[in-house]
């Protein structure tokens, strides 16, 4: 199985949006760049598998030495430990074995065959993912299939009256997103499997306990390296759960794993944890075993979880887009390039390619698109169902209501209202556990929209107009309550004077509206990846083990209100290529000068992981320094030289510009209709 290291999803899903209106040429060359794209190691491996939004950002560096390859599901399973190493039995323990329920794209799911074994494509290579599942192979057939003959039509005819290519288009998304299609019962059409980490006898296997490349994916994934003394790996565990599926199903399968870590290390007990999707898995757990009073928790802590849905799937299903001229036709694009490949030049060229086509045949075209994606990824999965708000359920109940009124929609129905259910309960379920002594924790990120970042297709949403998230789900979902303003703009007077209000520093958050405002931790500009943040990641650990309670608690080092830094770098790898070098018994190749400012940078880096108060221009400031200095001694190589791209995204910019202020959002042809300089 391999581990892409580049956001496929950002790539695909904004192709996408301009998918065939460009040329035939074009879209191919762009599916060619995709799979190049994503390509990791020396083998050429071109199956696509969109992974965890934890590891997709470093990778996008231009760093192919550093791409990790994860083992087949064939190695993985001959990988794996014959048996569970137990530990000490800890019935009167402090620290409480801790589930992970990671979020979307940290499980890995693979097409399986009828005796379950992985299905390969034309090229040998795996049918896997975290995200999603795409045959790599059969991305340029099915383009030139599908769109190759209507594409040259409309380019003739400047329009789509046919339908053929919005047919196309629909086509070409639905067989590319096949693999993970669901019936009408709400099941894959597909043997779709997910990756367990339990042993052959379906003990689950702690991160002590797996395999080194699990444990090494596991820290990627789920970056908890640096508390993992204070917890021990051996009480560390990631519960696994399949994106294509039923969040309830994979909840009774969250207490089954329980059951088996309580039975193996001798436990009453466990915490849990969960990251982003793995919100909706607790969600489900929480309603399934109300009646229990949950004596299998311990503690919760909610890091940025997904636990009101998230608006970026609710505009989704609601088709609610920002198809502003300025936004959608000029600064959209480029700012996906920009974020994908580090330079906004492609973009800047696409804008004007996608002027060949009349602008309604632009809108035809989208529609189809996200047709497609509806149709064979979304409509028919309950668990992308349970990731739309609360507040917008009915909506989309309304819009797609076939789904309760025709009898062959039944039983997904009935697991879409079974979840809706335990989504409204959520509260109250939360509310027990806190009445029986069990803390329910919040770490999130806020001050955000979603053009902030990483992933920043999601901007088209519209609701990224009002939004104070952390670019992905908004800060209601993540604290269970928040009051906000939109990123950018403060809270109105009657709440920013109001007496009873906890007001974030920048004005646009009052945490006092939370279901438990003293359990809830917010970084403000912090983005959904928090796994960067070392203080995030030092704060988890200290609400697992019990140190931290509460806000009132060690608040001069962890205040309720933080600010954000990236210190993945550091962390991960810098710090350990500066000891290499200044461990090593013979210094003499390096200048004495080098190895002063080397062990300078050094010392300082680590005086900021010392800080827990989070200032991102310091640390940027420090992580600079450390890599300059690295550079200085032969440990990283010289910067990459950006001039050429640079002049050309100055050029592309110019003449984007100019075409922008004569047509505005229109194509060429639409000059007939409109005149120039519309608007």
């Amino acid at each position: 199985m391999k581990k892409t290291c580049k956001r496929v999803l950002a790539v695909v899903l904004s192709l996408v949006m301009v998918f065939s209106v460009i040329s035939v040429g074009a879209v191919a060359i762009a599916c060619y760049a995709i799979a190049n794209t994503v390509t990791i190691g020396s083998d050429g491996s071109t199956v696509i598998n969109a992974n965890s939004v934890e590891e997709a950002i470093e990778y996008m560096e231009a760093n192919p030495e550093m791409f990790y390859t994860e083992p087949s599901v064939q190695a993985k399973a001959s990988a794996q430990p014959k048996a569970t190493a137990k530990a000490t039995t800890q019935k009167d323990a402090k620290i409480y074995p801790t589930v992970i329920i990671p979020g979307i794209s940290q499980s890995i799911s693979y097409l399986a065959d009828e005796n379950g074994d992985p299905v390969v494509n034309s090229e040998g290579e795996e049918l896997s993912g975290g995200l999603l599942i795409l045959d790599s192979t059969q991305i340029l057939p099915v383009v030139l299939n599908e769109l190759a003959e209507p594409l040259a039509t409309a380019l003739i005819t400047q329009s789509d009256a046919n339908g053929k290519l919005a047919e196309g288009v629909y086509n070409t998304v639905t067989q590319l997103f096949s693999i993970q299609a669901s019936d009408k019962n709400g099941n894959p059409v597909n043997n779709l499997q997910t990756i367990s980490y339990v042993d052959e006898n379906g003990v689950p296997t702690s991160v002590a306990a797996m395999s080194q490349d699990d444990r090494d994916y596991f820290y990627r994934m789920i970056p908890m390296t640096r508390i993992k003394d204070d917890v021990g790996e051996d009480n560390l565990y990631l519960y696994a759960f399949p994106l294509i599926g039923d969040p309830m199903e994979s909840a009774k399968g969250l207490d089954e794993y329980i059951q088996g870590i309580k039975e193996d290390k001798g436990v009453d007990k466990v915490n849990v944890v969960t990251i982003s999707l793995g919100g909706t898995i607790l969600t489900a757990y929480l309603e399934l075993y109300k009646n229990t009073g949950y004596p299998d928790i311990n503690r919760v802590v909610n890091v940025v979880a997904c636990l009101q849905g998230t608006d970026v799937m609710g505009d989704f299903y609601l088709r609610n887009w920002n198809l502003e001229d300025e936004f959608f036709f000029h600064e959209y694009i480029p700012m996906i390039m920009s974020e994908t490949s580090g330079s906004p030049a492609l973009g800047y060229l696409i804008n004007i390619a996608l002027k060949i086509f009349p602008k309604e045949v632009v809108y035809t075209l989208l529609t189809a698109a996200v047709d497609g994606i509806l149709d064979s990824l979304m409509l028919n999965c309950p668990q992308f169902w349970a990731m739309i708000p609360e507040d917008r359920f009915d909506d989309a109940k309304e819009k797609y209501s076939y789904i309760w009124e025709d009898p062959e929609y039944a039983k997904l129905a009935k697991k879409i209202n079974r979840f809706h259910k335990a989504a409204s309960n959520l509260v109250d379920n939360f509310d027990v556990l806190m009445d029986n002594d069990v803390l329910v924790h919040s770490v999130a990120g806020y001050g955000l929209d979603y053009s902030a970042q990483d992933y920043c297709f999601f901007a088209a949403m519209k609701s990224s107009l009002t939004t104070n998230s952390d670019a992905i789900i908004d800060i209601d979902s993540t604290t269970l309550g928040a009051t906000y303003a939109p990123a950018g703009e403060i809270l109105p007077d009657d709440v920013l004077f109001s007496e009873d209000a906890i007001i974030s520093p920048d004005g646009s958050v009052d945490v006092s509206t939370c279901a438990f405002p003293e359990n809830v931790w917010l970084f403000e500009g912090q983005h959904h990846e928090v796994g960067r943040n070392d203080v995030v990641i030092s704060l988890i650990g200290k609400l697992i083990t019990g140190e931290i309670k509460s806000v009132n608690d060690m608040s001069d080092k962890y205040p309720q209100f933080n600010g954000n830094r990236n210190t993945k770098n550091l962390t991960r790898w810098y710090l350990e290529e500066a000891e290499e070098v200044l461990n090593a018994e013979d210094q003499s190749m390096y200048a004495p000068e080098d190895i002063v400012e080397l062990q300078a940078a050094y010392d300082e880096a680590n005086a900021l992981l010392e800080n827990t108060i989070c200032d991102a221009t310091e640390a940027e400031a420090v992580t600079d320094r450390l890599l300059n200095a690295l550079r200085r001694v032969g440990q990283e190589g010289e910067a990459e030289d950006t001039s050429t791209i640079d002049a050309l995204a100055v050029i592309a910019k110019f003449v984007d510009d100019t075409i922008y202020q004569v047509f505005g959002g229109n194509g060429f042809s639409d000059i007939a209709q409109t005149g120039p300089f519309p608007g």
